[in-house]
């Protein structure tokens, strides 16, 4: 895919280099997280489960800070040499329930087609336009409505698609071997990783400690991908109109958080620049945001605004704007 070497691009490519020192850093204080939280857990089992869950918190910000970091081994961005971003991005897919090489093609492809109302359904949330949900039949409907029901969504959906969905390729990816060969090689990764937790432990305190982190992560991560993606005025438009560059910074929010809930999120919150160049490591995303005034005009998005993009569901091509269910019953719209 050509890249247009826009001045926004051309800044940002001052940061896309790898680090080992930042990087083996991120990846040893996390990693020690992670281990350490997941320990106390399985001891405050004997103490209260109040005191486990609380635990639990702090273990699936590790565990997404983990996730984080396979995602940009994905891109090739997080370590300098592609076999050791393989390497890594393997590890973290076992930690994480995501077979890394499977996930990585989904993920491409939604990087190449962020946006195209013709090319959707590549590693995105299920977005319909309001035409295609008002044509479609009851059924249908119905589905969708169930689908893009936050509830739904983010508490079932998200630890449905990382706990079940990613231990089988589906789509293009089940023709391939190489499809195969990751989500099955991360299926015995993960058998090997659980296992020897549930035969030290047993089976009952594993389920009680590790459930909670897997849920609240899973959740933790739909969220993020989700909210950079789905606000009202995001970018979507028709495959011979649709611009790479567009898509990057006006379909693609600036989540601006609080620095210690960038910290949990892995910076993914810097989600246009991040897509507009993915060699840029996630460990670089606050300083070239800081550094370079081109990128600093995406759209913003708080916490307190963002919480009401759950409700969007549709993209109305008319308004170029997304839309929840309950306007279509709008008296403006019936008499469109």
């Amino acid at each position: 895919m050509q890249v247009t070497k826009t001045p926004a691009f051309v800044a940002s490519r001052v940061f896309a280099h790898a680090s080992y020192a930042k990087a083996f850093f991120q990846l040893g204080h996390t990693v020690a997280i992670y281990g350490m939280t997941i320990g106390l857990m399985f001891a405050s089992l004997s103490v209260h489960y109040g005191v486990t869950l609380l635990l639990s918190l702090l273990a699936a910000a590790a565990y997404l800070r983990l996730f984080m970091i396979g995602h940009d081994c994905s891109h090739g961005s997080y370590l300098p040499h592609k076999w050791q971003n393989m390497l890594l991005g393997n590890m973290m897919g076992v930690l994480t329930n995501t077979p890394f090489q499977y996930w990585a093609g989904q993920h491409a492809m939604h990087h190449r087609s962020t946006g195209n109302l013709d090319k959707r359904g590549d590693g995105d949330v299920i977005t319909r336009t309001v035409e295609e949900y008002v044509n479609a039949g009851w059924f249908s409907r119905l589905c969708y409505r169930v689908y893009r029901n936050p509830w739904v969504l983010f508490f079932f959906s998200a630890p449905l698609h990382f706990v079940v969905l990613q231990r089988i390729p589906l789509g293009e990816q089940s023709k391939t071997w190489g499809g195969w060969l990751s989500v099955l090689g991360t299926n015995l990764g993960i058998l090997i990783y659980y296992g020897s937790m549930i035969a030290i432990f047993g089976l009952k305190p594993f389920l009680l400690v590790y459930v909670p982190v897997v849920m609240l992560s899973s959740l933790g991560a739909v969220w993020l991908f989700y909210v950079q993606h789905q606000f009202e005025d995001a970018y979507w438009e028709r495959n011979d109109v649709w611009n790479y560059h567009d898509a990057t910074l006006e379909g693609s929010s600036f989540y601006d958080l609080p620095r210690w809930l960038h910290w949990v999120s892995g910076n993914i919150g810097y989600h246009h620049i991040h897509h507009l160049n993915p060699k840029v490591p996630n460990y670089h995303l606050p300083t070239c945001y800081d550094d370079q005034p081109a990128l600093q005009n995406a759209r913003k998005l708080g916490i307190v605004e963002s919480l009401s993009t759950a409700w969007l569901a549709l993209w109305d091509e008319k308004a170029g704007k997304m839309v929840s269910f309950s306007s279509l019953a709008a008296p403006e719209r019936k008499t469109q």
